[in-house]
């Protein structure tokens, strides 16, 4: 261009350019001539099979700084994924402490209730047949309704915890948060179709099941050692059925505090420690009759949640 085009400032700019890019250039080349041993046309961007790195460029001092962050960040994840784990198994303990107190406060109300209603009958004296007080039955239905709701919801809730994934399904490793040991016994007794996961409808008609079957059992075991047929059980009567662990049960089952148990607060203990996991199938005293019927190809008769079908 010429001086007066008013370019000319323009055109000075792209020829420093070009003079600098040829210096560029020039560096490139040295620095590829002092990467490689000389062999090949050393030209940049151009390597043969035979290029071998010089001494003076240490590819293994520059990989171990990397190294070293890469495993400071491994320690750093296993170490949070530890204190999630552990964070995780202590709310699991909290809620199922939570869980237990519910269930034993409809325990304490039925049988406050009851006894209510004998008081008050027993205060009209003679004019007791005019006063129809609520049936025993009644109570008793009432109490079963709201605890069998109460474990299919924290079933429910217990499962939805365990889903990390949230495929809906747990496997094995998923079922040790919330069983612990027993994890792969449930597994084994509440996979109705054997496909090794548990559906959310499997885990929480398992945990109802088994309540239900451990219930039956222990008014079996309630009768057998109620010897005075007075509704209720000593601590020497409640050692025949449960021996060393006597003074414990009457600990953690005597809701009202009386010294005794009626059938109510022992039945409703042992549906508790079955749906919490202190009781599988097998020790409620089901095992063998659901797994006979799995074995036939046929599900196990599981009890109506009153919920609707999940997946």
């Amino acid at each position: 261009k010429s001086q007066g085009d008013g370019h000319s400032g323009g055109w000075a700019f792209v020829q420093r350019w070009r003079e600098a890019d040829k210096q560029v250039v020039g560096h490139a080349s040295d620095f590829d001539r002092d990467m490689y041993d000389g062999r090949g046309s050393g030209s940049p961007g151009h390597r043969t099979p035979n290029h071998r790195p010089s001494s003076s460029f240490d590819l293994a001092a520059l990989k171990q700084p990397v190294f070293e962050t890469l495993e400071r960040l491994e320690r750093e994840i296993e170490e949070r994924h530890r204190v999630v784990v552990e964070e995780r198994a202590a709310v699991h303990l909290q809620k199922q402490e939570q869980q237990r107190l519910r269930e034993e406060l409809i325990t304490l109300r039925a049988e406050l209730e009851a006894t209510h209603a004998a008081n008050v009958k027993a205060s009209y004296g003679v004019l007791s047949y005019c006063y129809r007080p609520p049936d025993e039955r009644a109570i008793e239905i009432e109490a079963r309704r709201e605890r069998r709701a109460a474990i299919a919801n924290y079933a429910k809730e217990a499962f939805e915890e365990a889903d990390e994934n949230d495929d809906r399904e747990l496997t094995l490793e998923e079922l040790r948060q919330i069983e612990g040991d027993n994890a792969e016994i449930v597994m084994m007794e509440a996979d109705v179709n054997g496909d090794g996961v548990l559906s959310k409808r499997e885990y929480v008609n398992y945990k109802i099941f088994v309540a239900k079957q451990a219930g039956k059992q222990a008014r079996k075991n309630f009768k057998a050692a109620d010897f005075n047929n007075d509704k209720e059980l000593t601590l020497e009567e409640l050692r025949e059925i449960e021996g060393d662990m006597a003074d414990q049960v009457m600990r953690e089952a005597d809701v009202d505090n009386s010294g005794l148990l009626s059938k109510r607060e022992y039945v409703d203990y042992k549906i508790r420690q079955a749906a919490h996991g202190a009781l599988t199938m097998a020790e409620s005293g089901c095992f063998v009759c659901v797994h006979a019927r799995v074995h036939a190809g046929r599900p196990p008769a599981l009890p109506n949640t009153g919920h609707r079908r999940m997946a």
